[in-house]
């Protein structure tokens, strides 16, 4: 008779509930939005697509003046140098949002299982499933889970792990929950 339930595979999944304790920092966020920015092709195209949107116009405005090229050539670098200036402002303040939602917590737990996460810190606990952060980046510091649709990072830094071996457990947990791991670009990496 069927009961519902894998009773082996659920006792596995147990087992494998990996607990991470660390205190979240700005600069983890910082390093998240990073590497999701530059270093993976969905984010790389959210920081890409503005700066030509942007380029058109500038192209465009040019056109209809009536501008020389030379004077259009000036326009599309104010249009990178702006890019340049305002882009990582915009990722810090990102990564301050972020960061400032965890802030308070101080040292946080953080329990990965075969279901999700469940974080406690600052007495709060919060629980979050595979299906509504359905996505990882991992850098070297950090596992940072996103949902598939907004730009909402939660940070498990790996210094949190009590032994080494519970980053390859977390791999481990990620893969048996079918959580979808990006793939970074070539040569990009998260800079601290």
């Amino acid at each position: 008779m069927y009961t519902g339930g894998d009773h082996m595979r659920d006792a596995a999944a147990r087992d494998a509930a990996v607990a991470f304790v660390y205190t979240p920092t700005e600069a983890d966020y910082r390093s998240a939005v990073r590497r999701y920015s530059f270093g993976t092709p969905s984010g790389l195209a959210g920081v890409l697509v503005p700066v030509a949107v942007g380029l058109l116009i500038a192209y465009f405005y040019a056109w209809r003046k009536g501008f020389s090229p030379a004077t259009s050539a000036v326009v599309g670098a104010c249009v990178l140098v702006a890019s340049g200036v305002i882009l990582p402002r915009i990722l810090a303040r990102v990564a301050r949002e972020q960061y400032s939602g965890t802030a308070d917590y101080g040292t946080c737990t953080t329990v990965v299982g075969a279901e999700g996460m469940t974080t406690t810190g600052g007495g709060l606990t919060s629980t979050i499933d595979w299906q509504a952060f359905p996505r990882c980046v991992e850098t070297d510091e950090l596992f940072v889970f996103m949902p598939r649709r907004m730009r909402i990072y939660f940070v498990l830094p790996k210094r949190g792990a009590a032994d080494p071996a519970d980053v390859d457990r977390v791999r481990a947990v990620l893969a048996a929950a079918n959580v979808h791991r990006l793939r970074g670009m070539p040569g990009m990496t998260a800079r601290r």
